[in-house]
């Protein structure tokens, strides 16, 4: 199993949680099957978001299929509390969610609780363990509800440090709260805002941008190549006049100061062809989560 990435903004901080080695397993973890324990009860009073009712029996009692449950391939599963008609999210989407992720029958690991305020996830990019992915594949935007992870589709065989233990089940509770609407743009880019600000301007030509980023790869080898904060220092470039890919500049043609977004930027407005070596490969479209510290 390919392990990914949980990454949560908070503030100007990142968490990233990223799964390696852990010496020694407590055996009812050790000893799980394929399939998701779908015992699991675990109640916590904190949490704002509804912890979903165990269903038992995945269809009712005329035999007609139960419309709140969803069971895929290695034991993934959705059971809902509330099912919205929108239609399925898709690779690409960006959304606001509320979530609390936790090894089954254990402690939450992940949330954003201390945020506050729902917090932006963009599909297709490699930022989500991929049972997390797979399972909101199948949601709406409005749903709320619960997916339930079997190990090979969370943190298998590596599990997480000292929070996810090898081998261990994970259960995302999940509320969909809305889906952000991209405003699209020439060459087709897409810059999905997903924090806005009334007051400002947008950048005009030769001025500097100042902004804070995660780069990613997206198309069929998706996940993280770049990022500001691992250099300590925000990226400055000159609006429409400086040694930057297409992409940004038409991109940051949509954002003011205090703005924070997705930008979807095609390979031809980004690296081409060429790729950057062992990092882009050629003919790979990207997308830059970006936050603009100024203009001026």
């Amino acid at each position: 199993m390919r392990n990914k990435i949980i990454i949560t903004a908070i503030g100007l901080g990142i968490i990233g949680l990223q799964a390696c080695t852990l010496e020694g397993v407590k055996d009812n973890h050790s000893k799980q099957s394929d399939h998701l324990t779908l015992v699991d009860t675990v109640q916590n009073e904190e949490t704002s978001i509804e912890e979903p009712k165990l269903i038992e029996v995945d269809t009712l009692e005329n035999g007609n299929p139960n419309e709140m449950v969803w069971n895929g391939e290695n034991g993934l599963r959705i059971e809902w509390t509330k099912k919205s008609t929108e239609p399925k999210l898709s690779f690409g989407d960006v959304v606001m969610v509320n979530y609390k992720a936790r090894v089954a029958r254990g402690e939450v690991f992940d949330s954003n609780d201390e945020i506050g305020h729902p917090v932006p996830l963009k599909l297709g990019i490699g930022v989500l363990i991929e049972g997390w992915e797979l399972g909101m594949l199948e949601m709406h935007p409005g749903d709320v509800g619960r997916i339930m992870i079997p190990s090979k589709l969370a943190y298998g065989e590596t599990g997480l440090g000292d929070i996810v233990p090898v081998k261990a089940d994970v259960i995302v509770n999940l509320e969909i709260v809305e889906k952000i609407e991209p405003i699209t743009l020439e060459n087709g880019i897409k810059v999905y805002k997903y924090e806005s600000e009334e007051a400002g301007e947008f950048p005009v030509k030769n001025q500097s941008i100042t902004f804070d980023y995660f780069a990613f790869r997206a198309n069929n080898k998706p996940g993280m190549y770049d990022n500001s904060y691992e250099k300590g220092t925000p990226f400055t470039f000159r609006f429409e006049n400086d040694n930057v890919i297409d992409g940004l500049h038409i991109g940051f043609s949509q954002l003011k100061a205090g703005e924070k977004a997705f930008i979807d930027i095609p390979s031809s407005q980004a690296y081409g062809s060429k790729g950057i070596v062992d990092l882009v490969p050629k003919n790979t479209d990207i997308v830059y989560d970006v936050r603009v510290e100024k203009i001026e």
